[in-house]
């Protein structure tokens, strides 16, 4: 596409450095980040009638209205600053790891003279020894328990150094722990222990199983024959954990696997964590990928993600596809990793059978997060159909107002996205215009302020609004539409009560400009959906009712009297108890404190005596 006059002149300043490029639209909205060998090529390239760009290139291109630059020293440094940036600001036309939350580790704390196991969501270098990461906190307890039940690892969290502290606790009394906490275990004996749980973690469970055998035998020898049987045990509890993990690779490398699979404008990465020849872990991450990019560029786009903020590394990554900059991301994974990483396609034997099981679990898990959202697609498609809607109601909003007893008047308004409640986007309203018991009028005011406002800050609307109530409860929604000119604009319905309260099935959905109201299928997921959108919005505006009315209740009647400060309401309860011995207490008596004039303090008699 060529360039209007304002891009033409921004063409021209682009320097022929490695760097990234940042695209922005007419209202500074980051359309897209990219990284450049030579930003003055690379840029440029995006406005050649002559490339053969991909769909989405062509979109984003045509909204580019302004281009940043920032120059870095090398290409990978520019790899480095693009996936901070594309994290941090998340462009629409960038490929985006969407599950982006931190897996929990295990920290050894080998720098302490007695280290101790915690549970960590990030890795720092602070000296302590790190495994994982453990896809599951059921996973990491699991691990912790059988640690705390093989070896004698101290359970304190105290900074020891080996001095006493306190006596031993009930787990040295169970031959649990060495009890460094009393001072009872040097720091070359609690050593031993620590090497052998890093030998477990690490899964070099031969060596370990080796070390406890030869102990068991010198214990036995030594005829210490109970010291024996607790070894004994722990062979049992590391051969059952052997014979859980699934041996992968007889030449005990450490992988990660990584394949994808794209559908509906989406792709399912499937991770496959491989170390010392086991099958450790798995992780499964969705990406927005909005115009299908190939995989390659999709996984190209993961790795940088996926790893930037990563420090334990295997020394091998099998993908699914070759990869532009695969050179470079080995490059920089090495860098962190601060030995050798390599990127491998394989193309036949054992690692090409690992990478196509990793294919395999994307797309089982692709389908099966297609097959979930069906069941909410098929019933908004139902919903059009049935209530001839103008628009597809991919946004419901419902509305209900609670007045019991004509006081607290109070609106509700919640939000539903693809057939799912979404609380953050729930509103409430206090009603301040409608005064006694007025459902029409309180209507009125709660969805002209939600509608005025979502034009006057050029918010999205939604595709249907329904209403908890009647006809007239319709007709006034209607109104509302009409005097901000949104009836050609979002679908109304309501949802009412029918003969049977109680009963579900005899409720009924009625719509502007119809009599009667509408016949839905039986069983209905459609009909299923208004009614929790309806449910939804009552216990919303009741929960929000019952909250006023209990804050109400706490409200002393002193609070209300002009002239009654903090410290004058606390002096008035502090002098006479309570509210009741103020309603018993004469004017004189009142008048007794300081700034209780007469006229203040028939006030006070005035308000308590309500």
């Amino acid at each position: 596409m060529p360039p209007n006059d304002s891009i033409k002149e921004i063409l021209k300043t682009i320097p022929k450095l490695p760097g990234i490029y940042i695209m922005k639209d007419k209202a500074g909205e980051i359309l897209y980040i990219g990284k450049a060998k030579s930003l003055y090529s690379r840029v440029r390239s995006y406005f050649t009638e002559s490339r053969d760009h991909a769909p989405r290139t062509r979109i984003f291109v045509r909204k580019v209205a302004d281009i940043k630059v920032l120059t870095t020293k090398t290409e990978q440094e520019a790899l480095i600053l693009e996936s901070n940036f594309v994290k941090k600001h998340q462009p629409r036309y960038n490929v985006m790891l969407k599950d982006d939350k931190h897996y929990p580790y295990l920290r050894l704390t080998t720098q302490e003279t007695y280290p101790r196991l915690e549970v960590v969501r990030r890795v720092k270098k602070d000296g302590a020894t790190y495994f994982g990461p453990y896809t599951m906190v059921r996973e990491v307890r699991e691990t912790i328990r059988l640690i705390y039940k093989i070896f004698p690892l101290r359970q304190s969290s105290d900074e020891l150094d080996g001095n006493a502290k306190r006596r031993p606790c009930l787990n040295y009394h169970m031959k649990r722990c060495l009890a460094p906490c009393a001072g009872l275990v040097s720091p070359e004996d609690y050593a031993r222990v620590v090497n052998d749980v890093i030998l477990f973690l690490k899964g070099k469970n031969s060596e370990l199983l080796d070390s406890l055998k030869a102990k068991m035998a010198d214990a036995s020898e030594g005829q210490r024959y109970e010291e024996a049987a607790v070894f004994r045990d722990k062979i049992d509890a590391v051969n059952t954990v052997l014979d859980k993990q699934r041996i992968i690779s007889t030449s005990m490398e450490n992988q990660d696997i990584v394949a994808c699979y794209t559908e509906a404008k989406a792709t399912m990465v499937q991770v496959l964590i491989v170390r010392n020849g086991k099958m450790l872990a798995e992780k499964l991450f969705k990406m927005n990928n909005p115009e299908e990019e190939p995989d390659a560029e999709t996984l190209a786009s993961f790795l940088k993600q996926y790893y930037a903020d990563e420090t334990l590394f295997p020394s091998e990554i099998l993908v699914s596809h070759d990869l532009e900059d695969r050179e470079l991301i080995e490059d920089w994974l090495s860098e962190k990793r601060q030995a050798r990483v390599k990127i491998e396609i394989p193309q036949r034997g054992k690692k090409r059978q690992l990478v196509q099981m990793a294919e395999e679990n994307a797309r089982f898990a692709m389908r099966a997060e297609l097959d979930k959202g069906d069941v909410a697609t098929r019933s908004l498609e139902e919903l059009r159909e049935t209530l001839g809607l103008k628009n597809f109601p991919k946004t419901i909003e419902g509305f209900d107002i609670s007045n019991i007893g004509g006081t607290h008047a109070v609106g509700s308004m919640v939000y539903f996205h693809n057939a799912k409640a979404e609380k953050s986007k729930y509103r409430r309203f206090k009603i301040k215009t409608v005064d006694g018991i007025d459902d029409y009028a309180m209507l009125t005011e709660v969805m002209t302020r939600r509608y005025a406002r979502l034009l006057d800050e050029n918010k999205p609307l939604p595709d249907l609004i329904l209403i908890d109530g009647g006809k007239g409860h319709l007709s006034t929604g209607y109104r509302v539409l009409q005097s901000l000119e949104l009836e050609e604009r979002i679908d109304l319905a309501c949802i009412a009560k029918g003969k049977f309260r109680t009963n579900l099935d005899t409720d009924e959905v009625f719509l502007v400009g119809r009599k009667d109201s509408v016949s839905f299928k039986e069983n209905s997921p459609s009909r299923f959906l208004l009614q929790r959108v309806r449910d939804e919005a009552h216990r919303f505006a009741i929960d929000y009712h019952r909250s006023l009315r209990g804050k109400n209740a706490l409200k002393s009647p002193l609070q209300d009297i002009p002239g009654i400060g903090k410290k004058r309401h606390l002096l008035l309860l502090k002098t006479f108890g309570s509210l009741e011995n103020i309603k018993h207490a004469s004017l004189e008596d009142l008048q007794q404190l300081p700034g209780v004039t007469a006229p203040l303090a028939k006030k006070i008699k005035d308000a308590v005596n309500v």
